[in-house]
């Protein structure tokens, strides 16, 4: 890791992978969209594109599912979260409020990147869950250690004051 005193190098880092349910879902989607898209492309035709389109799609569904990694980044001026086609940067002058477990009190069920209500948004893959609290709302992130994580945010905060 970098030298954690240098401004922007990382506090804290966690690559939370999908728990082993999720990535049998992950798996049979992606099997589902390559036998349908077959099917659908051995017909001839349009249907050869409807079938490779099918077969992308779902495909790569299953692929964002069985092997979608959140990536959490904390450093001093921010905390970045990576998803799949998906990410997000919160600045640390914005947090308001950091804990582990998940506090988004949205739906609070299910995987991937998750609008849970106003200003709510969660990434999951599964396991243990922190949340961040900041002027633009919630933040709920699966992460490996959440204690880490707050103390890592707590940490940046503490020097920006």
């Amino acid at each position: 890791m970098s030298d954690p005193t240098a401004l922007g190098a990382p506090r804290y880092r966690s690559v939370a992978r999908p728990t082993k349910p999720l990535a049998v879902v992950g798996a049979i989607v992606a099997v589902v969209g390559v036998v349908c898209g077959l099917l659908v492309a051995s017909l001839g035709g349009w249907s050869v594109v409807l079938g490779l389109a099918l077969l992308v799609l779902l495909g790569g569904v299953g692929w964002v599912v069985a092997r979608g990694a959140v990536i959490v980044t904390v450093t001093d001026r921010d905390i970045r979260v990576t998803y799949p086609l998906a990410a997000r940067r919160i600045r640390m002058a914005d947090v308001t409020d950091v804990g582990a477990g998940d506090h988004v009190n949205g739906v609070g069920y299910g995987w991937g990147v998750r609008w849970e209500g106003r200003g709510k948004w969660a990434y999951r893959v599964g396991g243990p869950m922190a949340t961040v609290v900041h002027r633009g709302g919630r933040l709920g992130v699966s992460v490996e250690d959440p204690h880490e994580f707050v103390e890592a945010v707590v940490a940046a905060r503490g020097e920006l004051a």
